[in-house]
């Protein structure tokens, strides 16, 4: 292999896809479905028919028309424990250029470290038939991080993606059955992802260092705004029963930011040596990176089964074929424009729950929900995004001390199947990263509390 190929291979190790960012089992791809912590005690069958409390400006802003509460404040935080454990199973590595050779470091890992995630809504009217509301969340997001001598540490390290979305909203009721609703999303998103870069394997040829004994890292970071939409409708099509539409818009992101490299003495004197590194790779720079963040589709069900027992139901589809690659440009000259092929399917929520008003003061929740996974073939799983289809089960309740003021917990667990993962060293773009061969055993719990205030 030549030393311009091995500049290529080891620079597409430092750009790995600003797109694989998941929030790490608990939702498929890199969802954040947790936007409610009433929906989470009924696994989310409440979303686009529930109308229970403000966080239907989130979920189907035409629900806004049917909350019993005219003006309220709902403040909510989930606790998300997801556990991603990898076992190795005998991965390689090419310690010099076309030989397969070990691969050392920690044969296990675990990737998934506690997570806040936080919700605002606010709901008022504006006359007798039209409302105004207010969301802020984080639909998307990540945070991964792998001990630093992991042996899968030139795919991955650190992952840390944040987005917050900002959702004026207005729903507009027709008649007594029928409202609209509307909103705009302003949404931030924010990363940092950082890999081992196998800089003995990459300047072997010079005898001033060694494979795998000589690492460095590097670090990406970008931010970026965008703007999108979301629409929703909700027909009360008998005394008892409504049914919910609603969709959200697709979110383009251009992400700007800076790739910073950090190595050794030795190794920094070999990327500043034009005779050994004639294309000046590995300089820090500005790069740039097009992410789209999938649109998605909601259908579902509230039924009244008596004054006490309701029904619910939902499906929800997210467009994730959306992610056919991912290209970072990279300011430096001598770095390439490199592409990362994904090979993402869209995926299917299907959810049903129940609530139980025991009194004013008690009310119970209880769901389930098969969540489909967005990848595929172990060839294609990203050690960022260990996704697998998984099955929730979840619990929640209300306590009432007034008839102002309501606070909501909820819990879920989430039974996700292993995850194989085969990264071969016949796809280029592994041959400095190495051939990672192994199982990830992944589930998720999620502990979630909200407090509400109607005046």
């Amino acid at each position: 292999m030549s030393h311009s190929a091995l500049y290529k291979y080891g620079l597409l190790a430092a750009s790995i896809s600003l797109a694989m960012m998941s929030s790490q089992g608990h939702a498929a791809g890199f969802g954040i479905t947790e936007q409610s912590v009433t929906g989470l005690g009924a696994a989310f069958s409440t979303g686009s028919a529930g109308a229970g409390d403000g966080s239907t400006v989130y979920f189907n802003p035409a629900g806004m028309s049917f909350l019993e509460s005219k003006r309220e404040i709902t403040l909510g935080a989930h606790v998300i424990d997801p556990n991603a454990k990898y076992k190795d199973g005998g991965s390689a590595h090419v310690t010099t250029p076309g030989t397969p050779g070990s691969l050392n470091g920690s044969n296990e890992s675990d990737a998934g470290p506690v997570a806040l995630v936080p919700n605002f809504y606010y709901t008022r009217p504006i006359n007798d038939k039209w409302m105004f509301g207010f969301g802020m969340g984080a639909p998307f997001g990540l945070v991964t991080d792998y001990d630093d001598d992991w042996i899968g540490r030139y795919h991955a390290l650190t992952s840390d993606l944040k987005t917050i979305n900002l959702n004026p909203s207005l729903s507009y009721k027709a008649n007594d059955n029928l409202s609209f609703g509307f909103g705009v999303n302003a949404q931030y998103i924010k990363t940092k992802l950082t890999n081992a870069v196998d800089f003995g394997t990459i300047f072997a040829a010079t005898t001033a260092v060694t494979p795998q004994n000589d690492d460095g890292e590097a670090k990406l970071e970008g931010d970026d705004w965008s703007f999108g939409y979301n629409l929703g409708l909700m027909w009360q099509t008998s005394p008892n029963t409504r049914i919910g539409m609603a969709y959200r818009s697709r979110i383009k992101h251009k992400l700007e930011g800076e790739v910073d490299f950090k190595t050794s003495a030795i190794v920094q004197g070999l990327i500043e040596n034009p005779a050994v590194n004639p294309t000046e790779a590995f300089f820090d720079g500005d790069i740039e990176a097009s992410v789209t963040l999938p649109d998605s589709l909601s259908v579902g069900f509230h039924h009244q089964a008596n004054n006490r027992l309701a029904i619910t139901g939902d499906i929800t589809w997210t467009n994730w074929s959306l992610l056919e690659e991912l290209r970072v440009d990279f300011e430096n000259p001598g770095d390439p424009d490199n592409v990362t092929t994904l090979d993402w399917r869209d995926s299917n929520r299907y959810s049903l729950g129940m609530s139980y008003v025991q009194n004013d003061t008690w009310t119970w929740r209880a769901g389930i929900a098969y969540d489909e996974a967005t990848q595929k073939g172990a060839e294609n799983i990203s050690v960022r995004v260990p996704d697998n289809d998984r099955f929730w089960v979840s619990v929640g309740f209300t306590y009432s001390p007034s008839k102002d003021m309501n606070v909501d917990f909820g819990y879920a667990h989430l039974f996700v199947d292993d995850v194989d993962i085969n990264k071969s060293l016949a796809d280029t773009e592994n041959q400095t990263r190495g051939n990672l061969v192994g199982e990830y055993e992944l589930d998720v719990n999620i502990l979630s509390a909200q407090a509400r205030w109607s005046f």
